[in-house]
């Protein structure tokens, strides 16, 4: 009879062993039931998210590209007016030294012609216009007559 004990005693521990498996299986299989349910909801929010990504990049992107254009419309724009203001100025360079030259070739023409300035004024300063005045009416009152006397005869 030792033997039969031993046997059921084996048997029952394989029976409770094959019962641990069983439980462990089940506890595996419902593990495994979980983690493919909690991948499915991020597989399912992951789609959500490049869904979101993608309509929002089909919305961005177009005034991006939009944007740019103008941005370069105003960059070239900008360069065409700074161009312009550089030709301005270089106009205004030249101009200035022609104002420079002109100034210049004044001065030395005032300088030249300083004394025969100073000279002509200081005649103008020594005529006696008094003198000058008087004649002009004694050559009035010396002609007035002749002249009356002529206008007679013209009628």
């Amino acid at each position: 009879m030792g033997n039969e004990e031993e046997k059921s005693g084996v048997m029952q521990e394989a029976g409770s062993s094959s019962e641990n498996i069983e439980a462990l299986l089940k506890q595996i299989l419902e593990a495994d039931k979980k983690e493919v349910k909690y991948a499915k909801r991020a597989a399912f929010f992951m789609m959500g998210l490049c869904v979101i990504f993608l309509v929002a990049a089909l919305i961005i992107v177009p005034k991006v590209v939009e944007t740019l254009g103008h941005v370069n419309e105003a960059v070239i724009a900008a360069g065409e007016t700074l161009e312009g203001a550089d030709e301005a100025l270089k106009n205004i360079n030249t101009m200035s030294g022609s104002i420079t030259d002109t100034s210049d070739q004044m001065n030395t023409m005032l300088t030249e012609n300083a004394q025969s300035l100073t000279d002509a004024v200081e005649k103008m300063n020594s005529i006696d216009f008094e003198g000058l005045n008087k004649a002009i009416q004694d050559l009035q009152d010396a002609v007035g007559p002749f002249a009356s006397f002529m206008n007679r005869f013209s009628r």
